[in-house]
């Protein structure tokens, strides 16, 4: 666990980053109506990008967010909606962005949720911690690959994908990391409790993107390369995060209250906690194109450790078993496509036999589909 020196080092560090150019570029911002969202919205405008979806769940908040926005640079703003508890909204998100036929050039999954939730479950079965910023976050990117690597490919760029995560990912032991089936376990009711439920959500975040910036990288297609992939720790932020429309008034004066405390004492600003957003998703001195190991995780506006339960073969064996299990709960037509039409995979012609491989052209020619059932359990 980080120690308490080095948490308020961190917290009472003066971020920076140096704004680029984002000419051209079209922006994801998930969850971005308020808090840290907003706020990486507000940065993201002052780089002139070409547009900037804003994807959340209330639509009404989401244009007011939008007419309190200074947009001096005339960036094409967008409020979609997109509720990243809920496998069908999500379907429903990507399949309208690949239909628009947009590039996109950086995905940022800032949506989620936060806090000490009692036990519950989204619409999909899942517990809702857990179910919305690891299951929501991981089918949102996959679906939305094919045009990040098409994007890549005809434009010949370096896309990026940004997962928030957070320190409290340092604070867990993963107690269901030993169960039979760490999915299973997380939509138990009784063998985690409180805010452990947070802490391993957001080691997932983590875990998801090193899996994912893996799979990129032995890829042996020259546009999956192109992709970074980080995840972030904004520090102790002052937000809404947690404060749902549902809570009674006291709820929400208690939160307010601590939020002000907060931010006097020790929390970050939005506009401060969203730095290490903009650094890792914008930042000419990383990705991928720079020599930067992928799927790497920021804290303070710098690369950081994980947790050290991701070390060494264990480690290793810990993230393909939660990336396995996770995709087996995708809904079954999404399942489908991953193995046929998302996740392609390009392998050497004398691969041992068990694989039978064919040429795809139905997205690009040059890619190549694994029709083994035995192989594709090894890819997902």
């Amino acid at each position: 666990m980080q120690s308490v020196k080095q948490f308020l080092v961190d917290q009472y560090t003066k971020l920076h980053f140096n704004p680029v150019d984002l000419k051209g570029k079209v922006i994801i911002v998930t969850g971005s109506n308020i808090g840290i969202g907003f706020a990486t919205v507000q940065h993201l405008l002052k780089m002139n990008p070409e547009r900037i979806i804003m994807a959340c769940r209330n639509m009404e908040k989401a244009k007011e967010a939008i007419s309190k926005l200074q947009n001096d640079n005339g960036v094409a703003i967008e409020a979609w909606q997109l509720d990243i508890s809920s496998f069908e909204s999500i379907k429903s998100f990507a399949k309208r962005f690949q239909d628009s036929s947009l590039p996109l050039h950086i995905l940022i999954n800032n949506a989620g949720l936060g806090g000490n939730m009692p036990f519950s479950l989204t619409k999909d079965g899942h517990e809702t911690m857990y179910g919305t910023n690891h299951l929501g976050t991981t089918l949102l990117t996959l679906l939305l690959l094919p045009v990040i690597r098409k994007t890549a490919l005809e434009n010949n760029v370096y896309p990026r994908i940004i997962n928030l995560a957070s320190e409290v990912h340092l604070w867990t032991n993963f107690s269901v990391k030993d169960k039979p089936n760490i999915i299973k376990a997380m939509d138990d009711p009784n063998l985690i409790v409180g805010f452990d439920r947070y802490s391993i959500s957001k080691l997932m975040n983590v875990m998801f993107t090193k899996s994912l910036a893996k799979h990129l990288q032995e890829s042996n297609q020259a546009e999956d390369k192109k992709i970074s992939v980080y995840s972030i720790n904004p520090g102790m932020v002052t937000s809404d995060l947690g404060l749902k429309d549902d809570k009674s008034w006291l709820s929400k004066l208690a939160f307010k209250t601590l939020n002000t405390v907060l931010s006097y004492i020790i929390a970050r600003t939005p506009e401060e906690g969203s730095k290490t957003t903009i650094l890792a998703a914008t930042s000419v001195d990383y990705g991928v194109e720079s020599g930067i190991e992928n799927g790497i995780y920021f804290s303070a506006c710098k690369p950081a450790k994980v947790n050290a339960l991701l070390d060494g073969e264990e480690g290793q064996a810990l993230l393909e078993r939660l990336w396995k299990e996770t995709l087996q709960v995708l809904p079954v037509e999404v399942q489908d496509k991953l193995k046929t039409e998302l996740f392609f995979i390009c392998i050497n012609s004398d691969f041992n036999s068990s694989g039978r491989v064919f040429d795809c052209s139905k997205n690009h020619k040059r890619y190549q589909k694994v029709a083994s059932s035995s192989l594709a359990s090894r890819i997902f």
